[in-house]
């Protein structure tokens, strides 16, 4: 996912048309409205879609990992960590953006976990 940023202006220099590139990457055309981004977040958050990392641990989210040499985190936290990196890839311009598309996605107020844990993956601390 490093590369998306350069994949994207690869294509909108190929082509003028937006489009998925592959079936692991969302690739938007370059002058796409945050509306419109916003509404892309919103539909491919949804079961099956590309930002869909919650539906894959459904049962398992309290279930930890190591995402780093003694960093442990669980599933969920996992999940919200990509959902908000992929927000930022894709272009949206802030993580209060990011976190108000989740809250809408969600349904509800986001718990201090869920915004903890989306801003550090719109910021991608956990890569540096």
């Amino acid at each position: 996912m490093k590369h998306l940023l350069s994949i994207l202006l690869l294509c909108c220099n190929l082509s003028s048309f937006g489009q998925v590139s592959n079936t692991d990457s969302i690739v938007v055309q370059h002058k796409l409205s945050q509306e419109q981004l916003k509404s892309i977040v919103l539909n491919e958050s949804k079961q099956g879609g590309k930002l869909d990392f919650f539906t894959p641990i459904k049962g398992k989210e309290m279930d930890g990992a190591e995402i780093k040499p003694g960093i442990y985190a669980t599933n969920l936290s996992i999940a919200l960590y990509k959902w908000g990196k992929a927000n930022f890839e894709i272009g949206i311009n802030s993580v209060e953006s990011a976190l108000l598309i989740y809250q809408e996605f969600k349904g509800s107020e986001l718990s201090k976990k869920e915004k903890d844990y989306i801003g550090l993956g719109f910021n991608r601390k956990l890569e540096k």
